[in-house]
């Protein structure tokens, strides 16, 4: 039993098998093949996914009021009578339900198909938005419509629990049988959370009935995150108060504390990272790679990485392995979208290999379908690289080159090759005796030094460590996975993978030397500093510290994750033992003022546009209108900036398309006349519209993924307004997905949305 309505949207027909099996087909030719025993028949062809789905990531919305029916019963045993009774648990609705059956038996096939009216007598609903904003006010729709009550009067009560409020919420409307009525009702939001609004509706001859809407109010803006450390002394106390949340939004904070040895607190690492929301190939994996050795992270305070890590690195495997392609490569976004550098094949291949080797489930076929798409990499000629990209943006802002990059993806993946027992020796030797001076990066000539250990060189292994240690603090501006700070951790990690404690310990006083806070780290570094701190911290002795405001049984823990109302009400933590520690404090949570517009690296602008390209005043927006929101991104520096950008939606509004490169100005050469033919579709007004790696509509927000190089890039999308009210408008934020020094935020505003002519509440 399905609502007719989604089904009328998707167009989407009822099971037919009689007419699938043995209905008349027009003459043509098919091809069969045997390919499905081989391929994972999951696995289609790659397409642009324009809505839905989670490519991208992003924290998205817990709860949206509209509830959606879809009813599957499962199989039924009709049994002898022929006859089988079907119970479903309708929710609250009122429409039509499509209801559709397929039976068969050893002897007959057959399918059905009817329609039900689901409804009250005096059907009652309350038209909300999906979500609202702190500060939003909302214009919400209470409809009656006495369909076969006798005439009299309907009374509705509105309320809502605490973080919405109701400004009158007491309805008095008198209905003629086979009348409607439409009544505004007023709301404003003050705090995050979720509450559920509540409408009570009764009527003539002792008639009632009762809805229930959950919403969630979010902050218009991005959550921040702060991060302090400081070494505390045996004795010291560390007091948290509501002070270290004056300036986030009520119910949106939290704050952890952790204890270490050594600066790089593994607890504060974890969950910065835990907390990452996007989800390309290399953050997937980075991700869950630290999660491959959760028990350590649980003894150094990560409490996070308990909370079923075997669940969170299966789930990593099952997406890595959805995006790799018959030739073993790994897409960055999806199968196939050959947007993967040949290094981040060998970084995924790596993944899956540890997690294979820690007893996850991992199909034999595709770790081979990986190692031979490692093998071209391992030769280092560009031309036998097939399913990866291979290019390398030259300019003056980079010191790259396709040579180097050849370089760190064959010593990686020859080091992937020689854990599994899978490596060319000689090609390793090769590189160690005749290119390792060449090669730039310490990480490469660690990775060879590292695969020479697996196959038992020890004395060139030690070598490339030696070499590698010599170029610790090179830095390669056109490869965005790489700082001195990840090659240092690495490079750690690794040497404790050789067994070659010296350098482990030599490296390690290094490491724990002037570490950013968490926040200002990539994804790559904090990957690699976990495993390199977890070889730090090996047979490290449990914390002392004496917790007060928590309760019993809180004493003596390497985290404290504290909720926003413990954190207010005061809690005290002192150290003890003999031994001094770094504290790390992080706080998270969404800002209470609205952050201004903000530049580091790249630049980016927000324009609102009416269909016919007239531009769009903010305080005239009618309920039902369209808009255009027009987003354009421009680089400072003259390199590739792989850019992640997320639009949230003011309240009120919904998204109805993503515009594509088709629907602007197209510019596309003519191999026959050897000129430019310019095409303008719809939206021509816009000019060039680009065509993002990735794109997604979420309720509440637009993200996109886009390689923007040396010229402004841009991006479009309609939305519709759905509700009245005035609402907060953030600003769309640029990121780079590796360099977190470059980010672009515009500027807030509000918008208002008037109430549609002859709607309730318009004019």
């Amino acid at each position: 039993a399905v609502d007719e309505g989604i089904l009328r949207l998707t167009k989407f027909k009822s099971p037919d098998p009689v007419s699938y099996y043995y209905g008349k087909k027009a003459l043509g030719v098919e091809l069969y093949d045997d390919y499905g025993r081989l391929l994972d028949p999951n696995m289609g062809l790659p397409a642009e996914v324009r809505t839905g789905g989670d490519q991208i990531g992003g924290e998205g919305l817990s709860v949206v009021p509209v509830k959606s029916v879809a009813l599957f019963s499962g199989l039924v045993d009709v049994g002898r009578s022929g006859k089988a009774k079907v119970r479903f648990d309708v929710p609250e609705f009122n429409g039509e339900l499509r209801l559709m059956a397929v039976a068969w038996s050893k002897t007959g096939l057959g399918s059905a198909e009817s329609t039900m009216t689901v409804r009250d007598e005096a059907p009652a609903d309350l038209i909300m938005p999906r979500f609202l904003a702190p500060g939003d006010e909302a214009v919400l729709t209470a409809s009656v419509d006495n369909v076969e009550l006798e005439v009299g009067e309907f009374s509705a009560l509105v309320s809502a629990t605490k973080g919405v409020t109701i400004a009158d919420g007491k309805l008095t409307r008198s209905l003629k049988t086979g009348q409607r009525a439409d009544l505004p009702v007023r709301v404003g939001a003050d705090e995050e959370g979720i509450s559920t609004v509540r409408m009570d509706v009764k009527g003539p001859g002792k008639y009632a009935v009762d809805r229930s809407y959950e919403i969630q109010t979010r902050s218009p803006y991005l959550p921040v995150t702060r991060v302090t450390s400081k070494l505390m002394q045996p004795g010291d106390s560390f007091s948290i108060g509501k002070d270290l949340l004056t300036d986030l939004v009520p119910g949106s904070g939290a704050v952890l504390v952790g204890f270490s040895t050594i600066p790089v607190d593994a607890a504060t690492l974890y969950a910065s990272l835990d907390r990452y929301p996007y989800g390309c190939t290399e953050q997937t994996t980075s991700r869950a790679l630290p999660l491959l050795y959760s028990e350590q992270l649980v003894a150094m305070g990560a409490k996070d990485a308990n909370d079923d890590p075997k669940m969170k690195v299966q789930v990593a495997v099952n997406t890595l392995l959805n995006r790799q392609s018959a030739d073993g490569a790994f897409g960055l976004w999806r199968e196939g979208d050959g947007y993967a550098s040949p290094w981040l094949g060998a970084y995924a291949t790596d993944f899956i290999f540890r997690a294979k080797e820690a007893g996850y489930a991992v199909p034999e076929e595709a770790l081979n379908r990986a190692y031979g798409a490692l093998r071209t990499v391992a030769t280092g000629d560009t031309w036998r690289v097939y399913g990866y990209d291979t290019d390398v943006y030259e300019s003056r802002y980079s010191n790259d080159s396709v040579q180097q990059m050849m370089y760190r993806s064959s010593a990686y993946a020859l080091y992937v090759l020689a854990k599994a027992g899978e490596a060319d020796i000689s090609r390793l030797r090769y590189l160690h005796d005749r290119e390792l001076n060449n090669i730039e990066s310490p990480l490469a000539r660690a990775h060879i030094g590292a695969g020479l250990a697996y196959l038992g060189d020890r004395a060139r292994a030690a070598s490339a460590f030696k070499s590698a240690e010599q170029k610790l603090g090179y830095r390669n501006t056109g490869d965005y996975y790489q700082t001195p700070l990840r090659d240092l951790a690495a490079i750690v990690a690794l040497a404790g993978e050789a067994q070659l404690p010296e350098v482990v310990g030599r490296l390690g006083e290094r490491l724990g030397k002037d570490v950013p806070d968490a926040p200002s780290l990539t994804t790559q570094e904090k990957a690699y500093l976990l495993l390199a701190v977890n070889s730090l911290t090996k047979g490290e002795a449990n914390v002392e510290v004496k917790a007060e405001g928590l309760g019993n049984g809180n004493d003596n823990q390497r985290q404290y994750s504290l909720t926003e109302a413990q954190a207010r009400s005061g809690v005290s933590l002192r150290l003890g033992g003999d031994t001094p520690l770094f504290r790390t404090v992080l706080v998270t949570g969404a800002p209470s003022a609205p952050p201004p517009a903000a530049s580091s690296k790249l630049s980016v602008e927000k324009q609102f546009y009416a269909l016919g390209g007239e531009q769009m005043k903010l305080d005239q927006i009618r309920q039902g209108e369209r808009v255009v929101v027009v987003l354009t991104i421009t680089p400072e520096e003259r390199r590739v900036n792989p850019v992640i950008v997320a639009d949230l939606l003011p309240a009120g509004f919904e998204i109805e398309a993503i515009l594509r490169p088709a629907d602007g100005r197209l510019v596309e050469y003519d191999w026959r006349t050897g000129e430019d033919q310019v095409r303008a579709g719809a939206f021509g007004f816009l000019g060039e519209i680009a065509r993002p790696q990735s794109s997604q509509s979420q309720d509440d927000r637009f993200v996109a993924a886009i390689d923007v190089t040396e010229n402004p890039v841009t991006l479009a999308y309609v939305v519709r307004a759905v509700t009245p009210g005035s609402f907060a408008i953030p600003g769309v934020v640029a990121e780079d997905m590796y360099r977190p020094d470059v980010f672009a935020r515009s500027a807030p505003g509000r918008v208002t949305v008037l109430a549609a002519q002859g709607a309730a509440g318009g004019r």
